[in-house]
């Protein structure tokens, strides 16, 4: 199966300098309108959408929008109906440069929207702004209310987890240096405004990035007395398999009581990348997912025969030829683990090779079709459903942990991590764990 990583560009070799000619933006619409309906994979999931009639309803929106920006919005809004995080609208490369946002990363946490890191800025430590506070407003309305307007309509995510972990990484993207007012709640509920450009350049002259997107180093190794801790910061970079091996390499593992993988914040990448690192902790070959894709026949069509589809497996993982880790192991998971770090976790999952720790995982991976469109940005489109070994779903649910740990606004405050926590008890009290 082709890797998770790369993504087939439909008419990759035509330029669209945008024109907002009424020809090009029917153009968008179209393509837009014959790609999802010839590969998308999941229109069983949405019995009740009428594709053809909500593209038609765009047909006015698209005439009417005035830039770039307010055309791409409604390219976005439509394809937001397919529900699916694989499958969305992106604004061209230079449309993005025109876009920041403060350096403040927010997550949801007790259903607020908290702040869990900032950059370091004059801005930031001049208005004695910190992780643990709440976002309530932003520019007097409230913040619930901006995610859902700047994020959700456009990009719903397939799942209410990952709608509002991208949605929180984007809520708060407009014109670059733009200021905007918000309203915080200290962690003892006193509210404050401040005032923030966005801007996501630091004092050391770098753009303050989420982690999601930090990926220096690609593995963050620590000792914790007999536990070895790796983070993953993601698996679109062959580089990380290099540095991986030479970590097992290095442990006597005689020596090591137990893993812990951290890919909370690792968004995938190359699934073969994955199962390259999972090689490292197997004796023996592990099942990885069932996939399926839509076969589509003309003349099928024309008979009004059903429609088929072409159903396969990736090749299991193979053990490593070297030495493997095969000791207790801990897995932390959460709703920015997306795509091939799902696929990391399927075979796992399905052989009980480890403890799963932390929330629920996006719930999103597949094989996306990518399609220029005017204006150079682009539609990725899903054309690929993928399963557990067994057929158990978890695309658009989500892949469940062992023992679900949910951090609090006192834990951010604190500068606690109450999952890693958690993962050191359970391999401290020796968990039982089947092992491969």
């Amino acid at each position: 199966m082709t890797p998770k990583s790369q993504t087939m560009d439909k008419n990759s070799s035509l330029t669209y300098e945008w024109t907002g000619s009424a020809e090009q933006k029917l153009w968008g619409l179209m393509l837009i309108r014959s790609e999802v309906k010839y590969n998308f994979a999941f229109f069983h999931r949405l019995p009740d959408l009428d594709w053809d009639a909500e593209v038609q309803k765009r047909i006015p929106q698209v005439l009417a929008a005035q830039d770039s920006i307010a055309y791409y919005h409604v390219l976005q809004e439509l394809v937001s109906l397919l529900n699916d995080g694989h499958t969305l609208v992106m604004f061209s490369r230079e449309t993005r440069a025109s876009l920041d946002a403060p350096p403040l990363e927010l997550e949801m946490i007790e259903g607020k929207i908290i702040i869990v890191r900032v950059g370091e800025t004059q801005e930031i430590r001049a208005q004695g702004i910190h992780p643990g506070m709440e976002l309530s407003a932003v520019d007097g309305c409230p913040a619930r209310e901006v995610l859902q307007k700047n994020a959700l309509r456009y990009n719903r995510g397939g799942t209410p987890q990952w709608g509002d972990a991208f949605g929180l990484y984007t809520m708060l993207q407009g014109p670059k240096n733009e200021s905007v007012n918000f309203t915080l709640l200290d962690c003892d509920g006193r509210a404050k405004t401040v005032h923030l450009k966005r801007s996501s350049a630091t004092g050391e002259g770098q753009a303050f990035k989420h982690r999601i997107l930090e990926y220096e180093p690609l593995i963050e190794t620590r000792r914790l007395g007999s536990i070895v801790y790796f983070r993953l910061s993601t698996f679109g970079d062959e580089q990380i398999m290099d540095e991986f091996n030479r970590e097992i390499d290095l442990l006597d593992l005689d020596a090591v009581s137990g893993m812990i993988l951290d890919i909370r914040y690792n968004i995938g990448g190359d699934s073969s990348i994955a199962h390259g690192i999972l090689a490292r902790l197997t004796d023996r070959p592990l099942e990885t997912e069932k996939w399926k894709t839509r076969k589509y026949v003309a003349a099928y069509h024309a008979w009004g025969n059903p429609e088929e589809w072409l159903e396969g497996q990736q090749d299991p993982v193979q053990p490593y030829p070297g030495k493997c880790y095969t000791g207790p192991l801990a897995v932390l998971i959460g709703p920015h683990t997306f795509s091939a770090a799902e696929d990391f976790l399927v075979p796992i999952v399905h052989v009980k090779r480890g403890t799963l720790i932390g929330a629920k995982t996006a719930g999103s991976t597949g094989q996306p079709l990518r399609v220029i469109l005017p204006g150079g940005g682009y539609c990725l489109i899903c054309t690929l459903q993928c399963t557990f070994p067994d057929g158990k779903e978890f695309v658009g649910v989500g892949i469940a942990p062992d023992r679900v740990v949910h951090p609090t606004q006192k834990d951010i405050c604190e500068n606690r991590d109450p999952v890693l926590e958690e993962a050191i008890r359970t391999l401290s009290n020796g968990p039982d764990q089947e092992r491969p």
